[in-house]
């Protein structure tokens, strides 16, 4: 079964990037464009693998995002992104335990081998 991935940001460019080359390497893609949208599927069952989510989200943020991720105890691995970076975000999202904490823009293969070591392969054994 391939592992699931959630994409939560409103950059439409890097969301389709992101989702084609995840699905390029086996992992099944749901995207969302907003916190509220994100919620929705994130508190489904059974549980995303991981959740990749920007911070800067329109009405809120990312990390409001993980806040409620944690205090709800869902047990994806969590990537944020920003390309805003600020200590204080920084700093939260250490708190919270995010497993990465990513700089816009990025290189596209290692955050493909980032994700590998958190979660393992996408689970099609024809991808590469």
């Amino acid at each position: 079964m391939p592992k699931s991935v959630l994409i939560v940001d409103d950059e439409k460019l890097l969301v389709r990037t992101l989702s084609s080359a995840l699905k390029e390497a086996g992992y099944k893609i749901t995207v969302a464009g907003s916190a509220e949208q994100a919620e929705k599927h994130v508190f489904g069952d059974p549980p995303f693998d991981l959740i990749i989510l920007d911070n800067r989200l329109p009405r809120e943020s990312g990390i409001d995002v993980v806040k409620r991720v944690r205090d709800r105890s869902v047990k994806s691995k969590l990537i944020l992104m920003t390309a805003y970076e600020t200590p204080e975000v920084k700093a939260e999202a250490k708190r919270l335990r995010v497993d990465r904490y990513l700089r816009k823009p990025f290189d596209l293969t290692a955050l493909l081998e980032e994700i590998q070591s958190l979660i393992g392969p996408g689970g099609n054994s024809n991808a590469g």
